[in-house]
């Protein structure tokens, strides 16, 4: 049994599916924005999505203020921007008052400092339908469990009090000293280790009949609409950030003319590389490497190159289909890094 992952409650409203707005479904609880909209954003918490992932949302904003989470009480540095490998418990009022029950939760999940957005690329169609455009957390759909109504049991509710979840959208649970919220966290995680667990629920209604990838290829053509019809200054910006770490780390580098492709670098020790630049987000770092293996791809024929193709995204490629993408194709990937200006990888 996993007793070491990290660990973090976050309530949110109650509802029975967490798929999507239907006023069939309504959220309960979670504060005076649901109450009076009539939606919240952990609405989509358990809808599967076309890349893979489950997107999640808790509540964060007190105020004018979008607070940070403390995510290097998870094991992260205090320069990371997310952590990974948190194991994330739902809880919500039952039927919207008190007590809090546990309704799900995400294993092996993504959590993020502060709040992320999908810039217009939706991940489901029921996003785009709800107009939800950010998230706080992911997982991998086969990482995501919801319980059924009839399974949020008594045993399942929490106490208030000290020790126990306060005020706040979301409570470090490992950091509690009572005893009696040491033993119900110990009982959750058994249950997230090995109890009954129901698969995130997927309605009827949901089942759209559509194309095997209509929603990837429309978020491809947002990128590029959004992204390749003009350089933008982050495209500048990057190139000349990734050009100044070229300096620094090849004193003798030049740089040979482009024919359409971003930049070429000689490192002055052999190594000849054509580079495409893409600015990017957590959401369309993938996009971004789809469309810049087909333009390295053109460039390379055409010019009929024989040196090494790099990719530089802006954003940390971390998920193994993303980096697969490239280097199983022969592509390099580099992207900022704070301490080393960037982290370049090879196809070994």
């Amino acid at each position: 049994m996993d007793i070491t992952m990290p660990l973090l409650f976050c309530n949110i409203s109650w509802m029975q599916f967490y798929a999507g707005r239907d006023p069939k479904d309504p959220p309960k609880g979670g504060g005076d924005f649901p109450r009076k909209q009539g939606y919240c954003g952990e609405e989509l918490n358990f809808v599967p999505c076309d890349d893979g992932y489950v997107y999640g949302h808790f509540e964060t904003i007190k105020g004018q203020l979008d607070r940070s989470v403390a995510i290097e009480k998870l094991g992260a540095s205090r320069n990371d921007g997310y952590v990974d490998d948190v194991d994330i418990v739902w809880t919500a009022p039952v039927e919207g008052n008190d007590p809090r029950c546990v309704v799900g939760w995400y294993k092996h999940a993504r959590l993020y400092r502060k709040r992320q957005f999908f810039n217009g690329i939706f991940p489901s169609e029921q996003h785009q339908r709800d107009e939800m455009d950010n998230f706080r957390c992911r997982t991998r759909i086969e990482n995501a469990f919801l319980l059924d109504v009839k399974d949020r049991d008594p045993s399942l509710m929490l106490q208030r009090g000290p020790g126990w979840s306060g005020q706040a959208s979301w409570w470090y649970a490992d950091d509690t000293l009572d005893p009696d919220a040491k033993r119900f966290v110990r009982s959750i995680r058994m249950l997230i280790d090995g109890g009954k667990k129901t698969p995130a629920h997927t309605p009827t209604k949901l089942r759209i009949k559509r194309r095997a990838g209509a929603a990837a290829q429309e978020g491809y053509r947002y990128y590029v609409k959004e992204h390749e019809a003009v350089v933008s200054p982050r495209h500048h910006d990057l190139q000349k950030k990734f050009e100044a770490y070229l300096y620094e780390r090849h004193p003798s580098v030049t740089f040979p003319a482009t024919f359409c492709d971003d930049l070429r670098y000689d490192d002055g020790k052999g190594d000849v590389v054509m580079v495409e630049v893409k600015p990017t987000e957590a959401s369309t770092v993938r996009y971004a490497i789809r469309t810049a293996m087909g333009q390295l791809l053109d460039y390379e024929q055409h010019q009929q190159w024989t040196g090494r193709l790099l990719i530089v995204v802006e954003t940390p490629v971390t998920g193994a289909d993303d980096r697969s993408l490239a280097l199983s194709n022969g592509f390099g990937l580099a992207w900022p890094d704070e301490d080393q200006g960037f982290k370049v990888i090879w196809p070994s």
